[in-house]
C-alpha cells in the first residue's frame, strides 16, 4: 500500500459549501457558547449560546470546536427549541457519538460576527495602555483587557490591588484617543474591592 496523503480534519461535499481541511492559525475565533449533554436517541445535543451571539449563530450553517489546538468546523443539520436549544450536528446520529461533544466550547469566526455589541467590544480592545480617570482623579493605566461573554473587563493596579473595571458604555463618559485617556463614572466602592 502506498503512502497516504495529509490527514483531513473534516471534509464536506454538499453543494455550495467549501471544503474545510485546516483553519489557518492566523484566523481569529470567538467563543459564543457551549455544548452540553446529548438529548434523545438521534444524536442531538443541548447547547447554550450567549445572547449577544444568538442571531449570528442562527445565521450560520456551521460552527467550530477547538480540538487539539486547532479549530475544526462542524455543520449544523438542524436546531430546535424545547426547554433548551437542541442542535443536530451533521453525521452525528446517536447519543454515543454526540457525547464526545459534551462541555465543548462553540466558536464562530470573529469576522462572521456582526452583532453591534460584539463590534463595540472589539473597538474597546484597543484601549490597553489608556489612563482611566474617575471624577477628575487619575486612577490607573489599563494593563490588560479581558473579554467576558457580556462585557469587557479592564484590569488595573490601584493602591497595590488588582482591580477589574467593566468597560461598559454606561460607565464611560468620554474616550480621548489623542491623550489615551478614558473619563469614567465608576460605581461607588468599586475601587475599594
Amino acid at each position: 500500500m502506498g503512502k497516504k496523503g495529509p490527514k483531513r480534519i473534516y471534509t464536506h461535499t454538499y453543494p455550495n459549501r467549501c471544503q474545510l481541511d485546516r483553519m489557518p492559525m492566523s484566523e481569529k475565533f470567538t467563543k459564543i457558547g457551549t455544548i452540553f449533554k446529548p438529548s434523545g436517541t438521534q444524536g442531538e445535543v443541548k447547547i447554550d449560546i450567549t445572547d449577544s451571539f444568538f442571531d449570528d449563530f442562527l445565521q450560520s450553517d456551521h460552527f467550530f470546536l477547538k480540538i487539539n489546538g486547532s479549530f475544526v468546523p462542524y455543520f449544523i443539520e438542524s436546531l430546535r427549541e424545547s426547554n433548551h436549544i437542541l442542535m443536530k450536528i451533521e453525521e452525528i446520529n446517536d447519543p454515543e457519538n454526540a457525547s464526545h461533544f459534551n462541555l465543548k466550547d462553540i466558536y464562530l469566526r470573529s469576522t462572521s460576527i456582526i452583532s453591534p455589541q460584539f463590534k463595540d467590544q472589539q473597538g474597546k480592545t484597543t484601549l490597553m495602555g489608556y489612563m482611566i480617570f474617575n471624577e477628575g482623579a487619575k486612577i490607573a493605566e489599563i494593563e490588560s483587557i479581558e473579554s467576558m461573554p457580556q462585557q469587557l473587563i479592564a484590569w488595573i493596579h490601584f493602591k497595590n490591588k488588582r482591580i477589574a473595571i467593566p468597560l461598559a458604555n454606561a460607565l464611560i463618559k468620554d474616550i480621548d484617543h489623542q491623550t489615551k485617556s478614558i473619563i469614567m463614572n465608576l460605581p461607588e466602592g468599586l475601587l475599594e474591592l
